[in-house]
This record gives C-alpha cells, sequence and structure tokens, in this order.
C-alpha cells in the first residue's frame, strides 16, 4: 500500500509550492495511482486504479517534508488575534456613529449612545478639520469606517498580508 502512495506523492511533487495544505476529502475513498506495469482487467491504458484510506493518505501527504506549512516569526499571530477584533469593533462603532448621526436630537450624552461615543470622538474629532461636511452632514464616521474596512481587508482577509504570513509563511 505505501508503494502505490509513494507513485501518487511523486506525481503531486513537481507541482508543489513551498506550502501545501491538504483539502478535507468529501468522498470516502480516494483513488491513488497503482504500479503501472500490473496487467489486468480493471486497468486502463497500463495504469491502476486502486481505492485508498483518505486519513492514510493525508497522513502520507503531511508526513513528507516539502509539503508541511511554513513556520513563521512569533509576532504574527498575536497581532492578528488582537488586530482582528480592534478592528471588528471600531468598525461596528463607527457604523453605529453614522446611525447617531441621522438622529440629530439624540443625547449622546446618555448610557446606550456614550458607550458608541466615548471611544470613538477622539478619532473623529482629528479629521473633522480635514474632511468638510458633504451637504451638512458630517461624514467623518464613513470615512473611519472606510479606513478600518481597508485595514481589515488588507491585513486579515482572505489574502490579506497576515493571513498570508500565517498560511504561507510569506
Amino acid at each position: 500500500m505505501r508503494a502505490h502512495l509513494a507513485v501518487v506523492l511523486s506525481s503531486f511533487t513537481f507541482s508543489l509550492a513551498s506550502a501545501f495544505v491538504v483539502p478535507a476529502m468529501s468522498t470516502k475513498y480516494a483513488c491513488a495511482i497503482r504500479d503501472p506495469g500490473a496487467a489486468s482487467a480493471e486497468s486502463i491504458r497500463g495504469f491502476e486504479l486502486n481505492m485508498v484510506d483518505p486519513a492514510e493518505l493525508s497522513s502520507a501527504v503531511a508526513s513528507t517534508s516539502s509539503m508541511m506549512l511554513a513556520e513563521t516569526e512569533p509576532w504574527v499571530q498575536p497581532l492578528a488575534s488582537v488586530l482582528g477584533p480592534f478592528l471588528n469593533i471600531f468598525s461596528f462603532a463607527m457604523l453605529c456613529r453614522v446611525v447617531i448621526s441621522w438622529y440629530p436630537t439624540t443625547n449622546v450624552n446618555e448610557l446606550p449612545f456614550n458607550i458608541v461615543v466615548w471611544p470613538t470622538e477622539p478619532l473623529l474629532r482629528a479629521i473633522r478639520g480635514l474632511v468638510p461636511p458633504a451637504f451638512g452632514v458630517d461624514i467623518t464616521p464613513i470615512v473611519w469606517l472606510a479606513v478600518f474596512s481597508f485595514f481589515n481587508e488588507i491585513l486579515l482577509g482572505q489574502q490579506g498580508l497576515l493571513t498570508m504570513k500565517i498560511k504561507y509563511g510569506i
């Protein structure tokens, strides 16, 4: 059985990058190519297909040194785990500030509103002089929402810099 896997693994090695993640198999068994010299009724152009247990195949693929995930610096994972919630919370807070701005008579010093206003006001105050109101509406929460969403996608999205660094060691 190991000889059969060696043929399959050797066929994968020409297309491997420095990091490879084995995808989860949805079927119960995977097909592997057997010795091309074996002639039988099931052979197709000299190749016989045998059923292989996916757990055995994935353990064999994971055991090869060329298919292991790359190691990253120790600062990447903690930064990603702190930066993700920070950017999401502040994006949500800025979205709440946009909704609060629709109701100008709202007293922002009352309890449910001051939870959102207190942490976001210093950020908004910093750029209010740079971003003029559009049609009489303060758009600085929208600017900050765009900035937080941009950094979240660039750093932590599916193809974000920190995500790629964690997965592939780039």
